[in-house]
């Protein structure tokens, strides 16, 4: 206090006064000054004093200006000031000022900006805050302002915070600003600090000074986006260490040739990583590859919205909010690329339909030998041994790319319905793969319907199957008569076409439909009680007749030949990629059944031999430790390794990583907000037109012994083919998680179900016996009335 007051009472030497009275006489009486501080320990690599010292704005007159520069000079031995020095151990007698005199900015919007994120360290954005008016409430932190965040290379927006009230940093005024700020950052040799303003679209530099306070460099995983889009319905649930060790050996075969018609080297990025024990895939990558075709990358969205995974808002901005040193290096050059065109046109030849249908031919002779192959004849050592092998020669050879030239199609089929049909909302495409015919899993439901369908057709029959009596029960009884024989056979036909499926059938660890005779024989039962209430054959046949009548109305309104042609032909190869996708997952699963069963004879005789202590710990072993385990040639305590990774598994079992997940995945920050019990619309992504009012059926699990009735409401976080029984009886769908090309949208569609997906928390809000409206063309769900308010 005293240092300032005799700081206050010594006046503006004359020299200095002089220079003002010049200075103001040239620009004349009438402008307006601002009067900023700049102390000579400002902005020091460990320290800023930002904010520490005074700044007058709007001072008009020659007396004014005096006592504005006589308020900076003071405005060094500030409370706050004094106390910034001492925390920082500088000497008070080292801190000198200098005051900086402006013509005022008559701004109608200011705000600083940085020439690097000043939170996350990234050298490749420039981040604008700004306020409408003059920024001295924004410094001194009164208002929120609004932001914006751009490439630093290409100027584009990636990020945009609007504050409430707010608009006044429009694109134009952002890139100028940005372009600005990068000559700024080139002339002083550094990130900078810059305070701006901008008056009728023109923008002015107002101050510069170093960034002297960011973030430590990120390490790799902090850096790192990982999403479960497709995941999240594919393989839901935590890994366990086979799978996942299993997962990662044929990830490159499966991705490497999409990856290599963008010139990338997918071995030169991971593919996909573990967030809580859950499969993700790393955006990182996938953008890599995007990133040298911009048509691509603009596109990422509509991927999103394909696939689902309830995080399509988090995709309108991650196509470039990942910044480019964050991307790894996939190995492409355009010299590189454009010299490869004849191998990548070749690649495209080589995975032609005809070709895929081939390969997916031999895949399933393949299968065929393996199932009819006696695994429990081979010696422990021989049967350890074997598993790699059959994993090895049977899932590595898979190529998405066979299935990836059709994703064209999809598009030409969406433009001839969206512009020359005037499907805008592609309520007439959804309908148009209705009754399609040939996916496994909508064939498994029907198959279960004709098991009922044949029990119902004999009194005796049904009433065995009726009775509380568990399978094997029910099963002894069945071969006293000659109907019952004939369910029988039915039976095991059904289990060896179908018996390969499960919830979650990616995961090796989980029971199939073959090992759960008990919960298949509730399915059963269940359709049963409304074997005459409907009958989904011949709604499958009804489905096809619409679908064939609409496809040949919709070739009458394409007069042009060869817009109609183009319409069948897209139209005819998206079915039949629709078909081939799901023919492909039920293989794969097929095999992994196999393998599967491979692991429980394993595992059995290790617990005999007293290797492991219970079966199931075979399934927390890696794959390339299975030979060495089994042959007992293992260098480490087997029973210690998979103690420590159930525990950590059954941990992760109690996490719920979100969709996306930015950085290192830490629980302990991580804000699910509550559902707000007031909701009564939600509103998703439409999947088959159509309204169905009905009672709801919420069911989180596909392996819960509940049943969904005749007329209700299916709701479901996610659907894989363990779901698809639950369909047959359901009057509409409801689902947390996917998109217009998920599993559950797919079935919905072939069964002419009126659905809703990627809806969020639909799960979390609606209640069993909610009576809920799905609205499938406008993608909307109304809770009509809760559960428990009838009168």
């Amino acid at each position: 206090m005293e240092v300032r007051q005799a700081l206050a009472a010594v006046p503006v030497p004359e020299s200095v006064e002089r220079a003002l009275e010049a200075a103001e006489e040239q620009f004349g009486s009438a402008t307006a000054w601002a009067i900023r501080s700049s102390a000579t320990l400002e902005d020091l690599p460990d320290a800023s004093f930002a904010g520490q010292h005074d700044t007058f704005l709007n001072v008009r007159g020659r007396e004014a200006i005096l006592t504005a520069v006589h308020g900076c000079w003071v405005s060094l031995f500030t409370d706050r000031a004094i106390f910034y020095r001492l925390e920082h151990r500088m000497a008070h007698r080292s801190a000198a000022m200098a005051v900086v005199v402006q013509a005022m900015v008559p701004a109608t919007a200011a705000g600083v900006l940085f020439t690097i994120d000043p939170v996350t360290g990234s050298a490749g954005r420039i981040v604008i805050e700004g306020t409408p008016g003059l920024g001295d409430r924004l410094v001194s932190g009164q208002v929120d302002p609004e932001r914006v965040v751009l490439d630093k290379e290409t100027l584009r927006v990636v990020e945009r915070y609007a504050a409430s009230g707010s608009n006044c940093l429009d694109e134009p005024i952002a890139q100028r600003l940005g372009a600005l700020a990068r000559k700024v950052e080139r002339l002083f040799g550094g990130p900078q600090d810059i305070e701006w303003a901008a008056d009728s679209g023109q923008v002015f530099l107002l101050q510069a000074r170093p960034v002297t306070a960011t973030r430590p460099a990120r390490s790799w995983e902090d850096r790192q986006v990982w999403t479960n889009l497709n995941t999240g319905e594919v393989f839901p649930e935590v890994a366990t260490p086979i799978s996942w060790s299993m997962i990662r050996s044929f990830v490159t075969p499966l991705f490497g040739s999409i990856f290599r018609l963008f010139g990338a080297d997918v071995t030169k990025g991971p593919s996909a990583g573990l967030v809580a024990g859950r499969i993700y895939f790393n955006v990182n990558t996938a953008l890599a590859a995007l990133r040298p075709f911009t048509l691509a990358l603009n596109r990422v969205a509509h991927i999103a919205q394909a696939l689902g995974g309830g995080q399509i808002q988090e995709y309108q901005q991650m196509g470039s909010g990942i910044p480019k040193e964050d991307l790894p290096h996939l190995g492409f050059s355009w010299l590189r690329y454009i010299l490869s065109c004849p191998r990548i046109l070749f690649d495209l030849i080589v995975h032609s339909p005809r070709r895929g249908a081939e390969f997916i031919s031999g895949v399933q002779a393949r299968s065929a030998k393996l199932a009819r192959l006696d695994f429990a004849s081979l010696p422990t050592p021989e049967l350890a041994r074997t598993f790699p092998r059959v994993l090895q020669e049977n899932l590595e050879r898979w190529d998405l790319l066979y299935l990836f030239t059709r994703a064209g199609a999809l598009l030409v089929l969406q433009k001839a319905c969206r512009d020359w049909l005037g499907d805008q909302d592609l309520s007439v495409t959804n309908r148009l793969f209705a009754g399609l015919g040939g996916l496994p899993e909508t064939e498994a439901g029907l198959a279960l319907w004709r098991l009922a369908a044949l029990a119902h057709a004999d009194h005796q029959t049904e009433t065995v199957l009726r009775s509380k009596d568990r399978w094997q029960e029910v099963r002894v009884q069945f071969g006293h008569s000659e109907q019952g024989r004939q369910f029988l056979a039915a039976w095991g036909s059904f289990m060896a076409e179908h018996g390969h499926h499960c919830r979650g059938e990616i995961e090796l660890s989980n029971a199939r439909w073959a090992e759960k005779s008990d919960y298949v024989l509730d399915l059963v039962r269940n359709y049963l009680r409304s074997i005459d209430q409907s009958n989904p054959m011949e709604n499958q046949r009804r489905l096809a007749a619409e679908r064939r009548q609409l496809t040949q109305q919709c070739r009458q309104r394409l007069k042009n030949p060869i817009k109609r042609w183009l319409f069948s032909w897209s139209l005819k190869r998206v079915q039949q990629l629709a078909i081939d996708r799901e023919v492909w997952k039920s293989e794969v699963v097929r095999h992994i059944a196999l393998l599967r069963r491979m692991l429980l004879l394993l595992g059995e005789r290790l617990q005999q031999h007293g290797v492991l202590a219970r079966q199931d710990d075979i399934f927390f072993l890696e794959v390339s430790e299975i030979e060495p385990v089994g042959t007992g040639c293992a260098c480490f305590n087997v029973k210690e390794l998979v103690a420590v990774r159930r525990r950590e598994y059954e941990a992760n079992l109690r996490l719920n990583p979100p969709p996306v997940v930015k950085g290192r995945y830490d629980p302990t920050k991580q804000a699910v907000p509550a559902p707000d019990p007031g909701v009564r619309v939600l509103t998703g992504i439409p999947v088959f037109p159509g309204i169905v009012t009905g009672s709801a059926r919420v069911i989180l699990h596909a392996d819960e012994h509940q049943q969904v009735q005749p007329g209700e409401i299916l709701v479901a976080p996610f659907t894989d083919p363990a779901w698809t029984p639950y369909f047959l009886s359901a009057a509409g769908v409801v689902m947390d998680q996917g998109g217009i090309l998920s599993h559950g949208s797919i079935i919905a569609r072939e069964y002419g179900l009126p659905a809703v997906t990627n809806l969020g928390s639909a799960t979390r809000i609606i209640r069993t016996g909610d009576q809920v409206q799905v609205d499938g063309n406008l993608g909307r769900v109304t809770i009509l009335e809760r559960e428990g308010t009838r009168p």
